[in-house]
C-alpha cells in the first residue's frame, strides 16, 4: 500500500472482508480509503466488484494490486501505469519472466464485465476474454513474488 501510494495514482483503496477492524485501522493511519468487499467468501471477485463500483467517475481505469506482493516499488506500478498513458485502452498487466502476474490496469471500458466477475480468480477470464488487447509490462522477478503461507516469507 505504501509503494502504490506514493505513486501518481489519483487515488488509492484498498477492499477487506466485512468487520476487519485491524485493516481499516491500519488504512487510515495509512491515509487509504478502506472498502468493503461484498461478499468475502466469494474471493476475488467481491473484492473487484467492490473496487469498480468506488472508483471515480471520471477514472480512465482501474489497478488491481494485491496486498501479498510486498516488494513491489512504486517504480513497477509507474512502469504500468505509463503504458496505459501511452495507449489508454485494455489491460496492462504485470509480467516476471515468462509469467504472467499482478498487478493489472483495466480501462473503464471493462468496468461494466469486471462487476459481473464472480468467484476466486479476479480479472482472469476477462483477460483470458480479451487476449488480444492484453499488454504485458515485464518488471523484475524478485518483486513480483508472492507471499501467501509463513513459508513463503524469507528466512
Amino acid at each position: 500500500m505504501r509503494a502504490l501510494a506514493a505513486t501518481s495514482a489519483a487515488r488509492v483503496s484498498i477492499v477487506l472482508a466485512p468487520g476487519d477492524g485491524e485493516g481499516r485501522a491500519l488504512a487510515e493511519r495509512l491515509g487509504i480509503r478502506a472498502l468493503t468487499a461484498e461478499s468475502s467468501d466469494e474471493g476475488r471477485a467481491a473484492s473487484v466488484r467492490a473496487a469498480v463500483r468506488a472508483a471515480a467517475p471520471d477514472s480512465a481505469a482501474i489497478l488491481f494490486a494485491l496486498a501479498d506482493q510486498p516488494f513491489l516499488e512504486a517504480a513497477d506500478f509507474e512502469k504500468l501505469f505509463a503504458a496505459f498513458r501511452a495507449e489508454p485502452r485494455g489491460v496492462v498487466r504485470a509480467q516476471y519472466g515468462d509469467q504472467p502476474g499482478s498487478p493489472a490496469l483495466f480501462a473503464r471500458a471493462h468496468f461494466p464485465e469486471l462487476l459481473e466477475l464472480r468467484g476466486r480468480d479476479g480479472g482472469r477470464a476477462l483477460i483470458a476474454r480479451h487476449a488480444e488487447l492484453v499488454r504485458s509490462i515485464s518488471l523484475p522477478m524478485e518483486r513480483g513474488r508472492d507471499l501467501d503461507t509463513p513459508e513463503d516469507w524469507p528466512a
